[in-house]
């Protein structure tokens, strides 16, 4: 083999999905329901009996189904795409078992309630991104599914093996293909065209809770994206049915509902009213007593201006006369003739004055 082919032959080895395995994974309606055996390799097998997990492989197995309208795929019964509440996303709890592949695909029942239940932690990837304000065309999303941790009566384990497989499912739109598009709200005609498992490494590595940004109150939602969906990582111990804990959304949510279940919605929306009014009713009142006094001392300016305006035409009416007897007073001095003035008495003579007295 020439080294160009042995490269040739590399690369075509490297590059075809040898680590996209379809065993494990059973039909149960071509196209709509699918039932997937997925190994576990950290999982312990749990002992119902003596409750306690033993050193033993296991496998969870995973049901995806579309409903009968197509308009939802769903995991568990649960709605996985599109999702029902994007701020609270769904719980998913899977049957262990200890079957092989080879038992798995020749089994004839389905039934697997006998099983223990563990509750998963999961990290939830659609491409294209399954946001409802975004219209595609052609729409054919892919969903993948990485399991990231599992928990049964109170014992919790991370699935952190890089061995471990993860879950993609493409799905055709056939109300956004030929020519169609996605709507808001998003009504689909969903197909199941392929399933597969793949490898976890390197795309979709295992990623732990404390790797997380810290979800506070500063934040509405703590989201991971900034429209819908908002989260990809979803951790049992971050959320409940209010959204994700630690938020302002979720606290706000939680109050609510708290007084609810205790007090009943009307009683709730009574004392809320009253709290509105008891709180707003002072700041009416504070903003009244402000535009009555702004209201007075406007007036009051407005006086005084008035009369400090009236002053000052008075005080130039008496400076206008003023000034006019003094012009007078010295043009008569300056250009008169002093004979023309009028002469004053003269006194009179002390001896007419005693006769006249006698």
């Amino acid at each position: 083999m020439t080294p160009a082919v042995r490269f040739f032959a590399l690369a075509v080895a490297f590059s075809v999905p040898l680590h996209a395995l379809s065993r494990g994974i059973k039909w149960l309606d071509e196209g709509r329901s699918v039932l997937i055996r997925l190994d576990i390799p950290g999982l312990p097998l749990w002992n119902q009996e003596e409750h306690i997990g033993e050193d033993k492989p296991s496998a969870l197995i995973l049901n995806f189904t579309v409903t009968p309208d197509r308009h939802t795929l769903l995991l568990q019964d649960q709605a996985i795409l599109p999702l029902s509440d994007p701020n609270a996303p769904p719980r998913i709890n899977a049957p262990q078992t200890p079957e092989t592949i080879a038992e798995f695909e020749n089994r004839k029942s389905t039934d697997y309630d006998n099983l223990p239940f563990f509750a998963l932690d999961y990290e939830r990837i659609v491409h294209p991104r399954d946001d409802p304000s975004i219209q595609y065309y052609n729409y054919v999303p892919s969903l993948t599914l990485n399991l990231l941790g599992a928990g049964i009566e109170g014992y919790n384990t991370l699935l952190k093996q890089s061995d471990q497989l993860v879950i993609k499912i493409t799905l055709k739109d056939y109300n956004a293909y030929n020519g169609g598009k996605t709507t808001n709200p998003p009504i689909h005609l969903f197909e199941v065209t392929h399933v597969r498992l793949w490898e976890r490494w390197p795309n979709n590595p295992w990623i732990g809770p404390d790797e997380l940004s810290e979800c506070t109150s500063w934040s509405w939602r703590c989201e991971e994206f900034g429209d819908t969906p908002w989260y990809r990582y979803i951790y049992r111990k971050d959320f409940d049915r209010y959204g994700k804990i630690g938020s302002l959304r979720h606290a706000f949510l939680q109050r609510w509902g708290t007084l609810n279940e205790r007090l009943g919605f009307w009683r709730v929306v009574l004392l809320l009213s009253v709290a509105v009014t008891m709180t707003v009713s002072p700041i009416v009142y504070c903003v009244y007593k402000a535009g009555n006094a702004i209201k007075r001392v406007y007036n009051f300016r407005t006086r005084v201006s008035k009369w400090e305006l009236d002053d000052e035409e008075v005080e130039g009416l008496l400076v206008g006369d003023d000034f006019e007897v003094k012009y007078e007073k010295d043009h008569v001095r300056e250009g008169e003739d002093s004979s023309t003035l009028e002469k004053p008495l003269p006194p009179v003579p002390t001896g007419q004055a005693t006769s006249t007295s006698s």
